[in-house]
C-alpha cells in the first residue's frame, strides 16, 4: 500500500510540476490526459496485479517505443522528463517479472526488445491504408470467420521465440517461421494480429536488413494492415458499443498503430478507448490493460 500511494505522489508531482503549453484544439484534453492513463495503467500492476507475461510483454514494448522515439527526436525538457520517469517505473516493475512464466515465455521475454534490436524511425503515415474498403459482407461473416487462420497460438509462440533468439553472425531464421511470417492464406481476429506483430518484431531485429529488403517488411505490414482495418469498420459496425470484440479491436489498433497508420493511431480511437475504463477493474480486463498500455504510449509518443 505504501509503494503504491509513493508512486501515485509521484505522479502528480511530476505532472504538476511542469506544465506544458498546448494548442488549443479538440485533442487537447485528451493529449493533457494520456500520461494520468499511463501512470493508472502502471500503478495497477504495482498495486496488486501479477504480473504476468503479457505484462511484462507490453512493458518490454512500450519501453522499447520510447527509447526509440528518444533516439530519433529530440524531445523537449518536459517530454524528456516524462518518458524517464515511465522509463524508470517500467524498470523497476519488470525486475520482479519472470516469476510463474513457461519456459518458451522466458525464452521470448528475456529477449524481446532487449538484444540486437533495430531502432527505426518512427512515423506517423496519413492515407497509406485503403480506409474505403467494402466491409459489409465481411461484417455479416464475421462471427464465422473470426477464429479462422494460421497462425495458432503455439505457432505464434515458437516463431516469435525463433526471432529474438536470431543469431546476428549467422542470421538464419526457421523455415516455420518463415512461412507463418510470409503466407497470404486468409486470417483473421487474432490470427492476423500475431502475424503482424511478429513482423514488427522481425523488422526490428539486427537480422532484419539481412534477411530482406525494409520496402518488404513495409509491404507486408500495409497488405496486412489494409485487411485488418476492414475487419475493425466490420467490428465497428456490429456491436463494439455493446462490449463485443472490445480487446480483439484494441489489439488491432495496437499493432497496427506501432506502423504508425494513422488510420489506427488516433484521437478517435484514443477516445473510443477511453470509454471502456469506468469497468476497468475486472480481473477479466488484465489483456485489455495490457494493450491500453502500449497503444497510450505510442499515441504519446507519436500524436504529441
Amino acid at each position: 500500500v505504501t509503494l503504491c500511494a509513493v508512486s501515485a505522489g509521484l505522479t502528480l508531482t511530476l505532472t504538476q510540476s511542469t506544465p506544458v503549453a498546448v494548442p488549443v484544439s479538440t485533442s487537447t484534453t485528451q493529449e493533457q490526459q494520456l500520461p494520468q492513463r499511463i501512470y493508472g495503467l502502471l500503478d495497477k500492476l504495482f498495486c496488486g496485479r501479477k504480473l504476468n507475461a503479457s505484462a511484462k510483454f507490453a512493458l518490454l514494448l512500450a519501453e522499447f517505443l520510447i527509447k526509440q522515439k528518444m533516439r530519433y527526436v529530440a524531445p523537449t525538457r518536459y517530454d524528456r522528463q516524462l518518458y524517464y520517469h515511465l522509463l524508470h517505473r517500467m524498470e523497476r516493475l519488470m525486475k520482479n517479472s519472470n516469476q510463474n512464466m513457461s519456459r518458451l515465455e522466458k525464452q521470448i521475454l528475456d529477449n524481446a526488445f532487449q538484444r540486437n534490436v533495430l531502432l527505426l524511425p518512427p512515423s506517423l503515415k496519413y492515407g497509406a491504408l485503403n480506409a474505403n474498403a467494402e466491409y459489409e459482407e465481411l461484417a455479416v461473416n464475421y462471427e464465422d470467420l473470426v477464429n479462422q487462420g494460421q497462425p495458432n497460438s503455439t505457432q505464434s509462440d515458437l516463431c516469435m521465440r525463433d526471432i529474438v533468439n536470431l543469431n546476428p553472425i549467422k542470421c538464419k531464421l526457421s523455415l516455420n517461421c518463415l512461412q507463418v511470417l510470409t503466407s497470404e492464406a486468409a486470417a483473421y481476429g487474432y490470427q492476423r494480429t500475431h502475424q503482424v506483430l511478429l513482423l514488427f518484431m522481425l523488422s526490428h531485429h539486427a537480422c532484419a536488413p539481412v534477411l530482406s529488403p525494409p520496402q518488404l517488411y513495409e509491404e507486408l505490414a500495409k497488405s496486412h494492415c489494409n485487411e485488418i482495418l476492414s475487419e475493425q469498420n466490420a467490428i465497428r459496425s456490429l456491436a463494439l458499443g455493446m462490449g463485443k470484440y472490445k480487446d480483439l479491436y484494441l489489439e488491432q489498433a495496437t499493432i497496427c498503430g506501432l506502423y504508425g497508420y494513422n488510420e489506427f493511431l488516433n484521437w478517435r480511437n484514443v477516445m473510443e478507448i477511453d470509454s471502456w475504463f469506468p469497468d476497468d477493474d475486472d480481473p477479466n480486463n488484465e489483456h485489455i490493460n495490457d494493450l491500453a498500455l502500449v497503444f497510450y504510449i505510442n499515441a504519446l509518443l507519436m500524436l504529441h
